[in-house]
């Protein structure tokens, strides 16, 4: 229940202030508990609400001109950050991110990668060599990834129920 009480002070203040607490997080473990253990992450929290915002300076009679946000319901991202909490450790322990794969990791921000690449490019202009460099930025990534061919990669990274787990909340 630990760990539910630290990821539900991470949500908004209105969904943990209007509700009895203690029922409240009794009942988050058991649910989530049950997904774990099954390795079914249910189909309707994958369910979301879409909103768009005008993105600052660009018309708004564009289309193009808007981002969408994906709202999810709120036992959907309370189970994410709480697998999340069960699963890097496992990453950490394995290594299975290299330390130079900087997106969607803690302590690890843009800023950090831009000095990484200024010290090897200035590095390697001291020392009289050539320069190098090639950026890509794929345009919705997580979108076009092959998500059997991924889940197919994690399976010896990962326990079985846990494996299972990502399974279903990448399918359907």
């Amino acid at each position: 229940m630990f760990e539910c009480v630290f990821v539900a002070l991470t949500l908004p203040p209105c969904w943990y202030a209007s509700h009895d607490m203690k029922k409240s997080l009794r009942a988050i473990t058991l649910i989530f508990n049950s997904v774990m253990r099954t390795g079914y992450f249910p189909a309707h929290w994958k369910v979301s609400q879409i909103i768009t915002i005008l993105k600052p300076g660009k018309p708004a009679d564009e289309v193009t001109s808007y981002r969408p946000i994906s709202l999810l319901p709120i036992l959907s991202k309370l189970s994410e950050k709480l697998f999340l909490t069960r699963l890097q450790p496992l990453l950490h322990e394995q290594r299975t991110i290299p330390d130079h794969q900087f997106g969607f990791r803690q302590k690890h921000a843009t800023i950090e990668q831009v000095h990484c690449v200024t010290n090897a490019i200035t590095e390697v202009l001291e020392s009289h060599k050539y320069c190098t460099a090639a950026f890509l930025d794929i345009s919705q990534a997580f979108d076009k990834v092959w998500h059997e061919g991924l889940i197919c990669k994690l399976r010896p990274l990962f326990p079985a129920t846990i494996h299972k787990l990502l399974r279903s909340y990448l399918e359907h």
